[in-house]
């Protein structure tokens, strides 16, 4: 067999060193097998690593915000108990009552219909059911809007909100899928704010 050399190694080109070491395989020519596989690993080292795209602004605080939704989402249910077990304990009798999951599996809030049709920018959001009662807190963006004209919403049963609205004034032009009549909705600018009536709201729906 040839005598392969490290530089004559290098002067490959990188098929051909492939197809050396291949040969030296089939071979089992251990020193050029061991030659061709740290020239290979030399190779790959100088290659330009592929930099992981930056998130985008708007994925920046899509992400932050799920996160501090899911915060008041934990410290809620550290105060009330909104375990799915006991969420359907206490809907026996409900046709068809499916519990809802406070979180996502990943820990953050969870990925709202109309984010996830396009219709917004950021509909995120946390929510926990109790009979045919759902109460809400989430994050609302519409589409092309700037990151600060965000809103917190607040849904709840009607006479568990106070200064609700109905879903139709509080999101202009946003259809719902599903009949909302039975719930309201309020606006807020700042986290604290909605967290608060959300708060309010699940001390009423758990009571």
């Amino acid at each position: 067999m040839v005598d392969w050399s490290d530089d004559r190694i290098a002067a490959l080109s990188d098929q051909d060193l492939k197809n050396l070491l291949v040969n030296a395989e089939r071979k089992s020519v251990a020193d050029v097998i061991a030659q061709c596989k740290a020239e290979m690993e030399k190779r790959d080292a100088a290659k330009p690593r592929k930099a992981s795209k930056p998130r985008t602004e708007l994925k920046e605080f899509e992400h932050e915000v799920s996160g501090q939704l899911a915060a008041v989402g934990k410290e809620m249910a550290e105060k009330y108990d909104l375990s799915e077990e006991t969420a359907k304990a206490n809907s026996a009798g409900v046709k068809g009552f499916r519990s809802h999951r406070l979180l996502d599996a990943k820990g953050y809030a969870k990925l709202g219909g109309h984010q996830r049709d396009g219709t917004v920018a950021v509909d995120r959001y946390i929510s926990y059911r109790r009979g045919n009662g759902i109460v809400t807190l989430g994050v609302w963006l519409l589409k092309d809007a700037p990151i600060e004209d965000h809103e917190f919403h607040v849904s709840a049963p009607a006479e568990m909100i106070e200064g609700g609205k109905s879903f139709s004034e509080v999101r202009p032009g946003v259809s719902e899928k599903d009949a909302q009549e039975t719930r309201q909705m309020r606006a807020f600018k700042d986290l604290p704010s909605a967290a608060a009536a959300f708060d309010a709201a699940l001390a009423k729906i758990t009571a």
